[in-house]
């Protein structure tokens, strides 16, 4: 479940692989287990109301994931690898091998990924393969061209909740994907990114009754952005369009497309201290119809020290593939999904102050609500089976507080915390998986001689509800989990080398992070990852 401040629901994630959308069709659960950990350079993270630019829906925040490109070589001849191997409890077993070399005058990044988990449950085994492979190349005017390719494969056991199991229900997932990516400079300040993509998903449900329905979804798109800036800093002007094709073909649901059409356009004023912006965007999908979006809002810059944020927002969730027809992340046992639903209309504000005290020293506290008509929720019915509903109005609010502090001896701490509240304004009851508070703590400590490189993470969910009836079965109690992890660096063979050992669940927490999947306990891993 992807969460971004306290938020329960993961449809309203956008979610971007280098800018370009992931899960416009899906929710994007299983794309995010596609990509290579040792490929990812960089992770940004959105807070709502995020900005037009960066793609339709987004009520709930955005994740950006840039991978690794090869650009970053020192040296352009050389070539360099690096290899990972470990294993834990449960049967876990990874593997990762990847390849830098320069190719054709650019540079070529490979990289191929294995896992598997038995599980502590019956048919909760897992297998995940992954191929990766990135080109690029520079040329001498300063554009830049790009391709990469992907293969993700997963086959795994669905063992359902625990009050309705389904020990032979099994799930076999694939997913090709290809980009390419052009960037250049336009003119003396300008900038010009343009990325053409396809997916192509492949699902195979088999259901515990032992009938087996397939789920095929193909997808094209086109992305372009360009950035304008005036050259002493004054402004900053982007416009942007996206162009996708969507098909999709189930056994049961049958067959579907989409066709969706969007432009965008922000600009932003420096005036001393302020900032104002503002953002326009319209999308046209063929299903739907039309759909606006806006962002609006100032930053001032009380002091040094001192930021002072004010936005304002709203957005049009067009409801996935996913929610109107079948889901890829579930089996047909246990979901099904709603043609008759309505596109969720949210209105997001927050206000957010930063305080920076020195280096590596601050504190970040926001004010946020969103308040959405035709909310999208889960409704389990008495067959047990989950369908996606709309809810007529409901309402998110709280305040954020997030800090940073690194002492003088190397200690770190990192602290998130959510407080909230919820409502379903029809019926007076908290939305689902919404806890009133959350809690993160992370610590982090290396040895100055030896280089050993300690962390330790503390997460804490407040009690909340399942479903929207808010019944008393329908309620997941409050949990505390602890983690750590040891990284010593070496050399072996004159290789450098990281072994690592991490413990996820340190004190054996019983809790539900999904109702009826409990936790498995405590989970070891341990391993070594060699760069030569």
């Amino acid at each position: 479940r992807i969460s971004i401040r306290g938020s329960g629901r993961s449809g309203g994630v956008l979610v971007l692989l280098n800018g370009r959308p992931l899960n416009a069709n899906q929710y994007g659960s299983q794309d995010l287990n596609a990509i290579p950990v040792d490929s990812i350079q960089s992770v940004s993270v959105f807070k709502p109301p995020v900005p037009v630019w960066l793609g339709p829906g987004g009520s709930d925040g955005a994740i950006n994931i840039v991978t690794r490109s090869g650009e970053t070589m020192k040296d352009k001849e050389k070539t360099s690898s690096t290899a990972k191997v470990g294993g834990g409890s449960y049967g876990f077993a990874e593997g990762s091998l990847s390849h830098q070399m320069p190719l054709s005058g650019g540079n070529a990044l490979m990289s191929a990924t294995t896992t598997h988990r038995d599980g502590s449950r019956l048919n909760s085994d897992r297998t995940d393969d992954g191929l990766a492979m990135n080109w690029n190349r520079k040329a001498s005017d300063g554009s830049s061209y790009e391709v990469g390719g992907r293969y993700y494969r997963a086959e795994f056991g669905s063992p359902g909740p625990t009050d309705n199991l389904t020990p032979d229900a099994r799930q076999d997932y694939q997913k090709v994907s290809v980009d390419t990516k052009y960037k250049r400079i336009i003119g003396e300040t300008g900038t010009l990114a343009a990325t053409l993509y396809g997916d192509s998903i492949s699902l195979e449900d088999q259901s515990q009754s032992g009938s087996t329905s397939t789920l095929e979804d193909r997808k094209v798109g086109f992305k372009a952005d360009t950035t304008w800036s005036e050259e002493a800093g004054a402004w900053d002007l982007r416009v942007g369009a996206l162009s996708e094709w969507d098909e999709f073909d189930h056994t049961v649901a049958g067959g579907h497309h989409r066709f969706r059409n969007g432009v965008n356009g922000q600009y932003d004023r420096r005036f001393g201290d302020f900032t104002p912006t503002i953002g326009l965007r319209g999308d046209h999908t063929d299903d739907f119809g039309f759909t606006p979006g806006l962002l609006a809002g100032i930053g001032w810059g009380v002091s040094k020290e001192c930021l002072v944020k004010v936005k304002g927002g709203y957005t049009v969730n067009v409801p996935t593939f996913e929610q109107l027809y079948q889901t890829t992340h579930g089996s047909i046992d246990q979901s099904r999904g709603n043609p008759d639903l309505n596109e969720e209309r949210v209105r997001s504000y927050d206000l957010g102050v930063e305080y920076t005290f020195a280096k590596d020293r601050l504190l970040q506290m926001t004010v946020f609500r969103a308040d959405t008509a035709d909310l999208i929720t889960a409704r389990r019915g008495a067959d047990l089976i989950y369908q996606p509903t709309n809810l007529d109005s409901a309402v998110r609010q709280g305040v954020e507080i997030t800090g940073k502090y690194v002492w003088a001896t190397g200690l770190g701490s990192e602290t998130s915390l959510t407080l909230q509240e919820s409502e379903n304004k029809d019926t007076g009851k908290e939305l689902p998986y919404t806890p009133a508070i959350k809690v993160k703590e992370t610590l982090s400590y290396a040895l100055a001689g030896l280089k050993t490189r300690f962390e330790g993470i503390i997460r804490y969910e407040g009690s909340r509800y399942s479903q929207m009836e808010n019944l008393p079965a329908q309620k997941l109690d409050d949990y505390a989990v602890v983690g750590a992890k040891v990284t010593q660096p070496f050399l072996l063979a004159g290789m450098a080398t990281d072994g690592y050992l991490k413990v996820d669940n340190l004190f054996n927490t019983a809790y539900e992070s999904h109702f009826g999947y409990p936790a498995d306990g405590i989970v070891v891993a341990a391993g070594i990852q060699m760069k030569f």
